[in-house]
């Protein structure tokens, strides 16, 4: 009997295993070989429209090789509004497809969503959300954005068993334009030369607008 449960778990242990001794929990890997634009065109489940806005914007250069407006970056993070964020607004605004917004105002909303530099999870800051009246908390970082906006970005650990801050850790912060508060729903994503931050879908491409301005 117990050479049959040693052999069963010896068993589960192969299937279970790669040759890296690493358990697949179905989890995926962060890292991507590939440019920012080519993994979003890979997952068209998140970021097809996305991708249709980058090109709707001519950005592809900035998307595929990190390169915008005669600069070379050496890394850039990219705070992702995804597939459900734009086609609800889409819907809100009864427009048809994503082409039927102005060109060069896609342009201004996808730079707000961009930092110089690869910024991961763990570089940020331990912080606690604003009140009722200002939207920066404590604590975190500001970072400006290669739209000239500047976003407001904090990390927070859960609890775990009753100890502080040894739980996960998620990324929370704001726009400070349009003071709408966000949540990162998916942290550390890694194409070549960029971190990606894909937002919760509350979050619409027109709370990257300022004052005045519109996609229509």
């Amino acid at each position: 009997m117990r050479m049959r449960i040693f052999k069963l778990l010896m068993l589960l242990c192969a299937i279970s295993c790669t040759k890296d001794n690493f358990i697949n929990t179905g989890v995926s890997n962060g890292r991507h070989d590939c440019s920012l634009l080519e993994y979003m065109k890979r997952h068209p489940y998140d970021w097809d429209s996305t991708v249709i806005m980058v090109r709707h914007a001519g950005l592809e250069a900035l998307f595929e090789k990190s390169e915008w407006n005669g600069k070379h970056y050496d890394g850039i993070t990219f705070f992702g509004v995804t597939n459900h964020s734009i086609r609800r607004y889409l819907l809100q605004n009864s427009l048809n497809r994503v082409t039927d917004m102005k060109p060069e105002v896609c342009r201004e909303v996808l730079l707000r969503c961009i930092v110089e530099g690869k910024i991961y999870r763990d570089d940020v800051p331990r912080g606690k959300k604003g009140g009722s009246y200002n939207v920066i908390g404590e604590g975190g970082e500001s970072f400006t954005t290669l739209g000239g906006t500047t976003l407001w970005v904090y990390s927070f650990a859960e609890d775990y068993q009753g100890v502080p801050n040894l739980g996960s850790v998620t990324l929370y912060g704001a726009i400070l334009d349009s003071r709408k508060a966000f949540e990162v729903a998916s942290a550390d994503i890694e194409p070549n030369n960029c971190v990606v931050h894909a937002l919760e879908y509350k979050i619409t491409i027109s709370d990257f607008l300022k004052s005045g301005e519109s996609l229509k």
